[in-house]
């Protein structure tokens, strides 16, 4: 009777490890876009992150009849520099993709999670032991996010258990191919319309404006062999009142422009920066010379240029990005004096306006209306004392009305 009841339990044992599992979900090669490799053979390298719950596939190609597992994440690391891991082949003690937009990580140390991988959905040795063959895919994720597959009964130091393959049902996207870094787009000084502080050395500023799909740009002459960024910004803002800043140069919270009808700004993204399309210090630590430009901007609508790779005990190690961004860069118009602004001898009504505005002046005098950039939008010369001008197709926002000497600010509603 024992020995019945004894064969039953081993019955049942192999027949449930041997039970159909969960299924891995794996990708097409017709799917995948970066190939790493040469040769007649192909095989698909995957990595199932568990937060997010993402999968990423490369191609690899080989001439070999077969290869180590080990050996294909070492040539795919090499190729690709978003990809790195730690630890040994025989112990992997983290992976980590990072693109600049993306981070995804498998931390043994800082989840906890630890990675497990499959070759083709089935239980594998080590990598720096198991052998993989054409047409086969490899597929490394985190554990905690991972069901079971097949199974194999295992007898060794550990003792006699069922061990299962770690698989994965996300659903895979394939890598983009490395490309070109993106080119930041700029503007030549001869295009530079106002130009802050005086000197023989000139440098441009930029600020991107995503949500406008624009960019404005100002000059700045100095003398010397450089200037602080921080330095600019408060000439900047200081000279133009229609551009300011929130926050301190060292950390920047929102920038800000009013270009007449709208204020744009950055927030609610936070603001980062470059120096000529490449990295920059914080503003009130990196020096910029003549010929340069600095282009500030928000994060989630940069794109990224050169790459440098980042040692930081605190931090740990990354792939850094340069911040760049492509909308067209329009350069600003010189405003109207400030001098002139509180000069209100001049006669205009109704202010508000909303149709039409009515200028008591000088005959004979010239009558010019600005928007806040301090461009034209109308000019005529006084035949009367009385000038009126239709105002009801322009936008709203704030004008100045000038005649001769005089100035006066009108808001058009």
């Amino acid at each position: 009777m024992k020995k019945v009841l004894f064969f039953i339990a081993i019955f049942c044992a192999v027949m449930i490890g041997a039970k159909a599992q969960n299924t891995d979900a794996t990708i097409n090669d017709n799917y995948v876009k970066y190939w790493i490799g040469t040769g007649s053979h192909q095989a698909i390298f995957i990595i199932n992150w568990c937060e997010p719950d993402t999968a990423l596939a490369w191609g690899f190609r080989f001439s070999e009849d077969s290869m180590l597992v080990s050996d294909m994440l070492a040539a795919i690391e090499a190729a690709d520099p978003r990809l790195s891991h730690e630890g040994s082949y025989s112990w992997l003690g983290n992976l980590t993709y990072s693109d600049g937009a993306n981070t995804f990580q498998i931390s043994y140390s800082d989840d906890p999670d630890y990675v497990v991988y499959n070759v083709s959905g089935h239980y594998s040795d080590v990598a720096n032991v198991q052998y993989f063959y054409p047409g086969d895919y490899i597929k490394f994720g985190g554990y905690s996010c991972s069901l079971k597959g097949d199974s194999v009964w295992v007898e060794d130091d550990w003792g006699q258990y069922w061990m299962y393959a770690s698989v994965w049902n996300t659903t895979i996207e394939p890598v983009e191919i490395p490309g070109v870094p993106v080119a930041d787009a700029t503007i030549s000084a001869s295009e530079i319309q106002y130009w802050v502080g005086t000197g023989s050395n000139e440098v441009r500023f930029i600020v991107d404006w995503n949500s406008a799909s624009t960019a404005t740009a100002w000059g700045y002459r100095f003398d010397g062999e450089s200037v602080l960024v921080s330095t600019i910004l408060d000439d900047i803002a200081t000279a133009d009142p229609r551009f300011s800043y929130e926050g301190t140069t060292s950390w920047l919270s929102d920038l800000k422009y009013f270009n007449g009808t709208d204020t744009l700004k950055i927030s609610p993204d936070y603001v980062v920066y470059n120096v000529n399309g490449s990295f920059a210090d914080a503003a009130d630590a990196q020096a910029v010379h003549a010929g340069d430009y600095v282009k500030f901007g928000g994060y989630m609508s940069a794109s990224f240029g050169e790459s440098r790779w980042i040692e930081d005990p605190a931090w740990g190690d990354y792939w850094d990005y340069a911040y760049v961004w492509t909308n067209p860069v329009v350069p600003v118009s010189s405003p109207v004096s400030v001098n002139d602004y509180d000069n209100q001898k001049l006669s205009v009504y109704p202010n508000p306006c909303t149709e039409s505005i009515r200028i008591q002046t000088n005959i004979n005098d010239d009558v010019v209306l600005y928007n806040l950039q301090g461009a034209v939008v109308m000019s005529t010369v006084a035949m009367d004392e009385i000038t009126t001008l239709d105002v009801n197709n322009l936008p709203s926002g704030i004008y100045f009305v000038k005649s001769g000497n005089k100035t006066a600010k009108i808001v058009k509603k």
